[in-house]
């Protein structure tokens, strides 16, 4: 009974210390890009991290849209702002086709790999 126990035991450790070392944060920003990020990114990169705005040294709002993980972190505020709200970018609303690419990349998640 006591090696039973012990032969449980040691395969419940393995399965957990397995489980946890391929652990991987998507939302943070750990892996490969996939394209819906990419996507997003580009039109964020072209609209918002912009000298005056989300960018060094000004990072208006505290947020710098110039890290992959920072615009991550950021996805459902930019959504709201720039696709539901249309107050972002100050210099005036994305095109259609740039809401449903954020919206799209947020719907899937908003995740740096999708």
């Amino acid at each position: 009974m006591k090696k039973l126990i012990l032969v449980i035991s040691i395969i419940s450790i393995t399965a957990v210390l397995f489980s946890c070392s391929k652990s991987e944060d998507n939302n943070t920003g750990s892996g490969i890009p996939g394209p819906k990020f990419l996507a997003a990114k580009s039109i964020i990169s072209g609209s918002c991290a912009l000298s005056g705005c989300h960018i060094n040294p000004s990072n208006t709002g505290g947020l710098n849209f110039e890290s992959d993980v920072n615009i991550v972190a950021a996805g459902s505020r930019i959504k709201a702002r720039a696709v539901d709200l249309g107050t972002m970018p100050p210099t005036g609303a994305l095109s259609a086709a740039n809401k449903t690419t954020i919206a799209d990349w947020i719907n899937a998640g908003g995740r740096l790999t999708d």
